[in-house]
């Protein structure tokens, strides 16, 4: 018996030695986490974090604060993250007047005379201040670790303040002054492009897009009932639509996640006590952190194709979901297999460019439907549905991003 257990019981501890290994991280992995690496001051980035500050304080100031406070969080699992009083915060916009663009009937309620806009104005004039003087900066470049506790900007913040403008260009033409309202929403799109193009953060850049999307919608009726020709609108650019920092920031919030399991004492059960080298037994986080890391790669890379190689490949994709070893890494193929997937918000770019396409069409070169041309699949009659034209594309499309407007 002595002589068994001397070779099962050192054949049992290399098993457990050899279940401990891991591998080491991808070129592809190393590649996208060195992008998060070089993170230097961005004062648009504080501004826009400390963009509800009271009046009397300064945004990057309060900004600031705040990053410290996450920064300190993350580091000390113990500490208490000290917010920004609620009580404090600038009143954000709220009413009819502030609805969801592509929702049934917002827009005819914001061309009607019930809006009071000169009143909307006056009492959120700091906030639409405070939006002029973010979108004056050159420079964004989110500070913040991406982790799942991660502090977001208040986006919604920004994204009032441009309905406010928008609001403000309405006014101007239904006091009888058509040109005037063109022109500053077609400044007003011009600089929240640079600023959509600017943005390293997913929901910031959707954000953005979807007030892109908005103007160019009250742009188009207008032209339309003034029956005015509208300027050409230029596709977006490659680097508008880019995909490279969002795809690294997304991939180092799994990227901490998973490193962050790696032998944790909870990892089955909050306020557990499991031996950390049974949980690497079953979970290995670089082979996890490598199987998921060219989906990431796959994010850049459908952002940079045509409009209609996109929808050829949404159409005929019959790609498996990443995977790793089922037997050293059991836990990690498990979460690997709920990996979200990013064709969806790629798509909305592409539904974009399809929107200024409608425009184009139909406000500078004046086509007839017949002959219209859809980015995605070329000749197309666009559907007329309730005072829009839309045309198909290869995912659903739930924010009109490919219709456009043109009466109410």
């Amino acid at each position: 018996m002595k002589k068994v257990l001397s070779v099962i019981f050192p054949a049992v501890v290399a098993l457990i030695l050899l279940a401990q290994i891991d591998d080491n991280l991808s070129v592809h992995a190393t590649d996208l986490i060195d992008r998060l690496e070089d993170r230097d001051e961005s004062e648009s980035y504080l501004y826009l974090l400390g963009f509800f500050a009271k009046e009397s304080e300064d945004p990057r100031l309060v900004g600031k604060k705040l990053l410290t406070e996450y920064q300190k969080s993350i580091s000390d699992d113990s500490y208490e993250f000290i917010q920004y009083p609620d009580a404090e915060k600038l009143p954000l916009p709220t009413g009819e007047a502030f609805c969801s663009s592509w929702e049934d009937d917002c827009l005819a309620y914001l061309f009607s005379p019930e809006v009071n806009t000169e009143s909307i104005s006056t009492t959120h004039k700091t906030l639409v201040y405070r939006s002029r003087k973010f979108l004056e900066f050159n420079e964004y470049t989110t500070l913040s670790e991406p982790t799942l506790r991660e502090t977001y900007p208040p986006y919604q913040y920004l994204a009032a303040a441009e309905r406010i403008k928008v609001l403000e260009a309405i006014s101007a033409y239904r006091a009888g002054d058509a040109r005037s309202a063109i022109d500053s929403l077609s400044e007003q799109f011009s600089t929240l492009r640079k600023a959509m193009e600017l943005q390293d953060n997913l929901i910031g850049k959707l954000v953005i897009l979807m007030k892109l999307s908005e103007i160019i919608d009250v742009t188009s009726v207008i032209l339309s009932n003034e029956n005015l020709e509208g300027e050409i609108i230029p596709g977006l650019s490659q680097s508008e639509k880019g995909f490279s920092m969002i795809a690294a920031r997304e991939f180092g919030m799994s990227y901490h996640t998973f490193k962050n399991l790696d032998k944790n004492p909870e990892f089955f059960e909050m306020g557990g006590n499991f031996p950390g080298w049974i949980t690497r037994m079953v979970y290995k986080p670089n082979m996890t952190v490598n199987a998921i890391a060219p989906v990431y790669y796959q994010l850049e890379n459908l952002a940079r194709m045509a409009p209609d190689d996109f929808a050829k490949h949404i159409e005929e994709e019959q790609s498996s979901p990443p995977s790793t070893s089922k037997l050293r890494n059991y836990i990690g193929d498990v979460l690997i297999s709920i990996s979200p997937e990013y064709d969806q918000y790629v798509a909305k770019f592409y539904d974009m460019d399809a929107k200024i396409e409608l425009f184009n069409q139909v406000h500078y070169f004046k086509k007839n439907l017949e002959n219209m041309d859809n980015p995605y699949y070329g000749s197309e009659i666009p559907q007329e549905t309730d005072g829009s034209l839309c045309f198909t594309g290869p995912l659903e499309d739930k924010r009109s991003l490919r219709c456009l407007r043109v009466k109410i």
